[in-house]
């Protein structure tokens, strides 16, 4: 069961100071989502505490590719703005953000940084995947990070994103293109055809989605693929979100 705080408009503001995470009086609690583990064994942690998150997440050692989406029972993974937001709720935002601790950099379509801007987090490094390089200033405006853009021979991302050429956008290549930037543990974020890309490809060794409760819009080519592999980890919460994890290329199993 894990127990995730909401944090006050002004907390937020100041979250770069850690004692606004411990000090109840200044930084209070709004409301708290509970979230338990169904299978494949009961156990709790707290998504607050980065050593017990770290222990639950970090179970595939030093070098791996994992995918993280949202998606409603269909696969869908936009709504009706065609936006994942549209989907989102629970404590969905608590295990993006444990993934994303978990990770050395984040990987995302062009498309998905184009239509959701703040997709881009405030820290970590992030490689967007873009034939055209066409990336706005303002989706990087907040980003303390190393952004790099994989695009094609005629793309041209603006300054001051770091440009590297692929001479072709298969899921192995685009890999490739990011280890050689010096990354081994990677999680892709989307879009869904980014993640089909490297799911076609078998270069991705944990599947981790979200399911929501909303219904999405059927849109076939925005529909997530079908990852198949080893179901390892199933959990819900108190808002009717289902959080399933998936692995294959001999991923260890999860360890409390």
């Amino acid at each position: 069961m894990v127990r995730v705080g909401r944090l006050s408009t002004r907390c937020i503001r100041d979250t770069i100071s850690r004692a606004y995470l411990t000090d109840a009086k200044r930084c209070p609690r709004i409301t708290t989502i509970k979230i338990s583990n169904d299978y494949p064994e009961v156990f709790e942690f707290d998504s607050n505490d980065s050593v017990s998150a770290q222990t639950w997440w970090n179970t595939l050692g030093d070098k791996w590719v994992r995918v993280n989406l949202i998606t409603d029972a269909l696969g869908n993974t936009v709504g009706g703005s065609r936006s994942s937001r549209d989907l989102t709720g629970g404590a969905d935002r608590d295990v993006l953000a444990a993934l994303r601790a978990e990770s050395d950099v984040i990987l995302i379509g062009g498309e998905t940084v184009r239509s959701e801007p703040d997709c881009i987090p405030r820290k970590g490094d992030v490689v967007i995947v873009s034939n055209s390089g066409n990336i706005p200033l303002s989706a990087i405006s907040r980003a303390r990070g190393r952004i790099t853009v994989l695009h094609g021979r005629n793309g041209n991302p603006p300054s001051p994103m770091n440009g590297v050429v692929l001479k072709e956008f298969t899921g192995g290549a685009i890999i490739k293109a990011v280890r050689a930037l010096g990354y081994k543990k990677i999680v892709c974020e989307g879009g869904p055809s980014l993640a089909h890309k490297l799911v076609e490809a078998g270069v991705v060794d944990e599947w981790c989605q979200t399911l929501s409760p909303k219904l999405g819009l059927r849109i076939p080519e925005l529909v997530a693929a079908d990852f198949g592999g080893v179901l390892r980890n199933v959990a819900h919460d108190d808002e009717g979100y289902r959080y399933l994890r998936r692995s294959r290329n001999g991923a260890p199993l999860i360890s409390t």
